[in-house]
């Protein structure tokens, strides 16, 4: 699937955590984005089946994943070689199970400080930032996707 084949279709940000994923969807024109409620991690084939239920209840196109480089040294720490892992897992079950999907990674660098400053200037309670950080996070994930598909 191309790019330009997902059109008017959605697309799904993942920020994914340890203890919290961050879910987020556009709508179809891609003009606006919002945050779902978060995912607490349960295994990785329980989180991969779940996405794509979301998939094609959602009428989701393209899942945008968080990859969280290293900072100094731009190389896949840890958590960017779990990001590539559940990545692969997610387009192969997807390809398995007939679910139309492209799975890309996004360097998600600077996006949680990004979307602690959204947080405060929305005016969210400190007590609600926390749980609301993930699904900011994917938000910025869905809308810096689409700036990039906008330049190509």
């Amino acid at each position: 699937m191309t790019i330009e084949d997902s059109n008017l279709k959605r697309i799904l940000g993942v920020d994914l955590g340890m203890r919290r994923t961050g879910i987020a969807v556009s709508d179809e024109l891609h003009l606006t984005t919002r945050a779902l409620p978060n995912l607490i991690p349960k295994s990785r084939i329980e989180d991969v089946r779940y996405l794509l239920k979301l998939c094609q209840e959602l009428d989701i196109a393209q899942v945008v994943i968080g990859y969280p480089v290293l900072m100094r040294s731009e190389e896949e720490g840890t958590m960017a070689r779990r990001a590539s892992g559940f990545a692969k897992c997610l387009q192969e079950e997807a390809n398995q199970s007939n679910v139309k999907i492209s799975v890309y990674l996004m360097n998600e660098s600077l996006t949680s400080k990004e979307a602690s400053r959204r947080l405060v200037q929305s005016g969210i309670k400190k007590e609600n930032r926390k749980k609301a950080l993930d699904g900011e996070v994917a938000r910025i994930l869905i809308e810096d996707f689409i700036e990039l598909k906008k330049e190509q």
